[in-house]
Order: C-alpha cells, then sequence, then structure tokens
C-alpha cells in the first residue's frame, strides 16, 4: 500500500500559557464540578496564505466533591501549511482547516494534558474528545 501524505502537514505545536493548579473541595459543596470552556480561533498569514495557525484557549475545573482535582487555564498555538496545490479559500482548504486542523490542534493538547496532570497527586485530566464538524 502506497501512502500518500496530506495536503495538511503541522509545522509547529507550542503551549503559549499553562496554569495548573490543585483544587481542594469546600465544605459546602454539594456536588462534583467538571467545568470546560474551550475556544478557538483561526489566524491566516497575510504574506503567505497557505500558512495557518490555530490558537486554542482551554479552561477547565475538575474535582470530586470530597477530593481534591485540578483548575487548568491553557493557551497552545499550532501552525500548519497547506499544499499550494489547494486554492487558499477553496471549500477543501477551509475544510481542511476547520475539521483536521483544528482537531490536530485539540489532539496535541489533549495528550500534553493527560501526560502533565499524571505527575499530579490526583487523576490524570483528560479533555473528552469533542466533534470538530459540529463547532
Amino acid at each position: 500500500m502506497e501512502i500518500k501524505r496530506s495536503e495538511l502537514q503541522q509545522e509547529m505545536f507550542v503551549l503559549l500559557e499553562t496554569k495548573i493548579s490543585l483544587v481542594f473541595p469546600k465544605e459546602t459543596q454539594t456536588n462534583d464540578i467538571d467545568d470546560l470552556d474551550i475556544d478557538y480561533h483561526v489566524f491566516t498569514n497575510s504574506d503567505e496564505d497557505h500558512l495557518v495557525r490555530i490558537i486554542f484557549d482551554i479552561k477547565a475545573i475538575h474535582h470530586l466533591m470530597k477530593q481534591p482535582g485540578l483548575n487548568i487555564e491553557l493557551q497552545a498555538s499550532c501552525d500548519f501549511r497547506i499544499a499550494e496545490s489547494i486554492e487558499a479559500g477553496s471549500d477543501l482548504f477551509n475544510q481542511l482547516i476547520s475539521n483536521a486542523a483544528t482537531a490536530i490542534t485539540y489532539n496535541n493538547i489533549r495528550a500534553y494534558l493527560q501526560n502533565v496532570t499524571s505527575y499530579y497527586p490526583v487523576e490524570p485530566y483528560i479533555l473528552p474528545a469533542i466533534d470538530m464538524q459540529t463547532v
């Protein structure tokens, strides 16, 4: 089987800001807390329209009623290059960004968070899988 390279290639993944802290339950807390806020932006390079940057901002608080948990604030970025053979702004170009590039960036963040939180004295945090086609 011959494997074909994708028209979308990741060039960089970087964490721009990360803050992870322990959260201790309050005596008045009556239920588990699992709060997640995800926001992302897509930027194209004004000089080179086939270079795209995806930036995610993620805030999560996760802890059980009687156990410590985590408060997470994270900003991460991925740069992607889309093949010159695909016209900038075309449906395929936009689908590569909205479906593939955003999903790849999010999965990089998921892997990072699972890895780094495995060193904390609580359960590792795994971002839930999301369907980027519905965003």
